[in-house]
């Protein structure tokens, strides 16, 4: 597959991933506020989903059709490391979903600790992503100097979609009641 394909795909991708937070938004009236907040930090970690466990895992197993068309092996690692990096996306395809259901129950009744899990999740988890995106791999994000690669638009949907849920969750759960 071509390079400039993929990055074409890549974008028509970002851009659905984005129609779909903001139809989430914009249709917080019928959900209300907490409910729609809930369902942008679910579509938020959808997006991390497709990208960090799925490379975790994705370069620890061998899958011979798609290591052919890219002409490659899986990452030359030794089978103990191997199995690290298979479980490190294990684990983070299970923080995703414990996130959801935060999301889903303690978010959605009003508990700040459902808030304050969300509000970690963005900094601890959106800083080092900024953070070691930075030093690693920009993935072609314009916050860098250097831009090498793609797929910032669709990875960073997430960003905007906890960001929405902090802030539209906000006034409901600490305002005055």
């Amino acid at each position: 597959m071509p390079f400039q394909l993929i990055v074409n795909v890549m974008a028509v991708v970002a851009i659905v991933a984005i129609v779909v937070l903001m139809t989430i938004i914009v249709t917080y009236r019928r959900r209300g506020l907490l409910n729609t907040a809930s369902w942008l930090v679910i579509w938020g970690a959808i997006v991390l989903l497709t990208e960090h466990p799925v490379f975790a895992i994705g370069f620890t197993v061998p899958i011979p059709d798609i290591a052919n068309e890219l002409k490659t092996t899986p990452m030359p690692l030794i089978p103990h490391a191997r199995t690290h990096f298979f479980m490190a996306g294990i684990y983070t395809i299970i923080g995703l979903i414990l996130l959801c259901v935060i999301a889903r129950t303690l978010l959605r009744e009003g508990r700040r600790v459902g808030w304050y899990s969300v509000l970690f999740a963005l900094l601890v988890g959106g800083l080092a992503d900024l953070l070691i995106g930075a030093q690693w791999y920009q993935h072609g994000s314009p916050l860098y100097a250097e831009s090498l690669g793609f797929g910032w638009q669709f990875l960073y949907v997430y960003f905007i979609a906890w960001i929405a849920a902090l802030v539209m969750s906000y006034r409901p759960i600490f305002g005055t009641r």
